[in-house]
């Protein structure tokens, strides 16, 4: 037998399992109430344990909790379990009730039956046969249960059916129809809808579950609905919200786990049930943008954004940048538009902490994309410590955490790209006659840009432009010395073809013009470290 677990009153779950129950033990006998609970603990399945002493303080709590069922004993002060019985079945006609006696209240016990009860149990209490009472009482619930979820899956395709009947015709006989025959005011909270759309029949082989999943991926509840084989539909609820960044992270989420590509519509705000029609109209006019933008995989209705917010501190717009910051390995960059989002939301506090929450911990899952930089601690861990957070500091200083960490991971692997570091050195040594570039000399290393720059300076002390300008004022010093070439000519032989751009920075550098240098009235600001790098 599988062991179950007792859970506390106050660990109370909405949104229970199949396999958790809410029973309420009633007893005047702390004692007896006490050995239930062990042998319910022995039980399969999770139990949340109510207790009462006698029949009156049972209904009160019957009256305030959702109970699964009741177990009761008959001998209590001021309500026996026989008048708790009575009442119950009034009041609860379907709840399971058991009974426990001791012998000489056996004909009690055989009266409770009249009130319908499940079941009756003598005490001392047998675990055989409490096993066995308590495996009745749980099949009848788990087909109580199934029947529920069935008609509940019912009343979900109703609600589908109407929805999606009155997105595309607008018609409020429609609405009627759906107000008498389901509670459609869930409607009226919805603010922001987003159009998912795939390559292919995508949602004909769809897990039933789907809804489940992105619900556990985004961190945030939604009403989905599938349209037809290639597109679904999502209504948010939650007003302060960028849900461009929603949006990019469900495609995320999407694109990880599916093989079919996908495209995004972000609708603007609305409010109303009226809205919704038109709102149907915008998403599918805006996924036709994919046509012309087809490497595009988010679109949104720019013009109607309610709130201007700031280009840079436009949340998407930051995560685009930070994200871009983490793909090059540009710490520096990365720290600064981090440090733009932190002063974002410890200025403004309309938004809500879970979308908070979800703001931050989608720049912890783009450090881990790009690099699995922690062994230790796995990405889960980390956007599970970030959700248990009670405050905006305690989010900052866990994020902060990980860009720390990660920034150290491109610091040790400083070791492997020793030989990358030497390869480009090597190349401008050879080449620096001719344009050079950030981006061209990563591509001969197989480097990003950005990681290029980031170790070169680590491990040279300068930026790599400034060092390819020391290896050319250096050769040109060398040609001014050793050759009667024109000062334009040694310009164009160190690659620097603009005249007055070379004897500017050859100034800048040795403290004297390349024709004074070339006549020995440099020798001496040179000698003296007068050159400016």
């Amino acid at each position: 037998m599988t062991v179950g677990r007792v859970v506390p009153v106050l660990n109370i779950i909405k949104d229970r399992s199949t396999n958790m129950y809410r029973v309420l033990i009633t007893d005047d006998e702390k004692i007896e109430r006490e050995g239930i609970k062990f042998l319910l603990a022995q039980e399969e399945g999770e139990y949340e344990i109510h207790e009462a002493a006698n029949g009156r303080q049972a209904l009160n709590v019957l009256r305030s909790e959702e109970i699964d069922f009741l177990l009761t004993d008959i001998k209590m002060p001021h309500m026996d379990g026989l008048e708790l019985a009575s009442k119950v079945r009034e009041e609860y006609p379907n709840l399971p009730i058991v009974i426990f006696s001791g012998y000489s209240d056996f004909a009690f016990a055989q009266e409770a039956m009249r009130y319908g009860v499940k079941d009756y149990v003598l005490k001392p209490v047998d675990p055989d046969t409490f096993h066995t009472t308590i495996g009745k009482v749980k099949a009848e619930l788990q087909s109580i249960r199934s029947k529920k979820q069935k008609e509940e899956k019912g009343k979900n395709f109703l609600l589908q059916y109407f929805l999606q009947t009155y997105l595309y015709s607008g018609n409020e006989e429609v609405l009627k129809k759906a107000g008498e025959i389901l509670d459609e005011s869930n409607w009226e909270q919805w603010h922001c809808a987003i159009l998912i759309e795939s390559d292919k029949a995508f949602f004909d082989n769809v897990p039933d579950n789907i809804d489940e999943e992105l619900m556990q991926g985004l961190h945030r509840n939604f009403f989905y609905l599938n349209l037809n084989t290639r597109q679904s539909v999502l209504f948010f609820s939650d007003v302060y919200c960028d849900y461009q960044l929603v949006a990019k992270h469900l495609y995320d989420i999407l694109k990880q786990n599916y093989s079919a590509s996908f495209h995004l519509a972000v609708s603007s705000r609305f409010e109303g049930h009226e809205a919704l029609p038109e709102i149907m109209s915008q998403l599918e006019q805006t996924m036709e943008e994919k046509f012309y933008h087809p490497d595009v995989h988010v679109f949104n209705n720019e013009a109607s954004d309610s709130q201007p917010v700031n280009a840079e501190t436009q949340d998407s717009r930051l995560m685009e940048k930070i994200s871009e910051d983490i793909s090059r390995k540009d710490v520096e960059q990365l720290k600064k538009h981090f440090e733009c989002l932190v002063k974002k939301y410890e200025n403004d506090t309309r938004f809500s902490a879970m979308y908070v929450k979800f703001v931050f911990s989608n720049v912890i899952q783009e450090l881990f994309q790009e690099n699995q930089f922690s062994e230790e601690r796995k990405l889960d861990h980390e956007v599970e410590r970030l959700y248990s957070c009670t405050n905006l500091k305690q989010i900052l200083a866990i994020t902060q955490e990980n860009i720390k960490e990660y920034e150290e991971f491109l610091e040790r692997s400083m070791s492997d790209s020793r030989d990358e570091v030497a390869s480009v050195k090597n190349y401008i040594y050879q080449h620096y006659e001719e344009d050079l570039n950030l981006e061209m000399l990563a591509e001969k290393v197989y480097l990003s840009s950005g990681y290029l720059s980031f170790i070169f300076k680590k491990e040279t002390g300068m930026n790599l432009n400034r060092f390819i300008r020391v290896v050319r004022m250096e050769k040109a010093k060398e040609l001014l010395c050793n050759s009667n070439m024109k000062v334009a000519q040694v310009s164009e032989q160190v690659g620097i073809p603009n005249v007055s751009y070379f004897c500017r920075s050859f100034r800048e550098y040795y403290g004297s013009s390349p024709e004074s240098y070339r006549k020995g009235t440099g020798e001496e600001d040179e000698n003296t470290g007068s050159h400016k790098e």
